[in-house]
């Protein structure tokens, strides 16, 4: 029998704490990486974002920035999750800024029909005290949809709540419980699943791609 084919995951996290600092995102990433490794075999990669030089911009390239080197990371990956914190309903501006850095490689793709995300899997990872899960999971998901990701069914881990007074080691058991432990299972298995696939039967890229005036793709207007 053929083994399963290798793939690995990337978590792009934007929280706007320091390191140093508690972050409920962070700990629910570290969780949902575990849960990747013990169930699917699937290695990660937690990339804290507050930690690199990432200028506001469109280009990938930017006055010498770390944005390159990360976005090498994502082309290596085969599971690319975004994880936010909610404020004031939407993504954390670490998130929005990486989107906006990514302006780049859409258009690329409107001008070749190619997306360098292409056989990749995406992802979402939602911590607030906060309503907006659902806000930012249909911005991020529509992003990486018309950017070529492949999203598979419950493509996204949430969890809202006050967390005041909680430890790494008590948010680690809470969100080992209960509905949010049911959703991370459920949602590594999906992705690894797609990832698998999608290495073994790669979707067809195309060979060029045409534009009528007027017509909305890619997320571009």
């Amino acid at each position: 029998m053929t083994p399963a084919p290798r793939v690995k995951a990337l978590f792009l996290l934007g929280t706007l704490k320091k390191k140093q600092v508690l972050s409920n995102t962070a700990v629910l990433c570290e969780v949902v990486a575990d849960a990747f490794k013990k169930q699917e075999d699937v290695d990660s990669e937690i990339i804290r974002l507050r930690d690199y030089d990432i200028q506001p911009g469109t280009k990938t390239e930017i006055d010498g920035d770390d944005w390159p080197g990360i976005v090498k990371k994502m082309l290596e990956a085969d599971i690319i999750i975004f994880a936010t914190p909610v404020w004031w309903g939407i993504q954390s501006s670490l998130i929005q800024r990486i989107i906006e850095r990514l302006d780049e490689l859409n258009d690329e793709l409107l001008a070749t029909g190619k997306s360098e995300f292409a056989n990749k899997v995406g992802g979402i990872v939602i911590t607030g005290a906060e309503d907006g899960a659902e806000h930012i999971i249909g911005n991020v998901l529509n992003f990486m949809s018309f950017n070529g990701f492949t999203i598979p069914p419950a493509p996204s881990v949430s969890w809202l709540g006050d967390a005041s007074g909680q430890t790494k080691e008590s948010l680690k058991k809470k969100f080992r419980k209960g509905a949010v432990d049911s959703l991370i299972r459920t949602f590594a298995r999906n992705e690894a699943f797609f990832a698998r696939l999608l290495k073994e039967h790669p979707i067809p890229l195309a060979d060029s791609v045409e534009h009528a005036d007027g017509a909305i793709g890619y997320g571009k207007r």
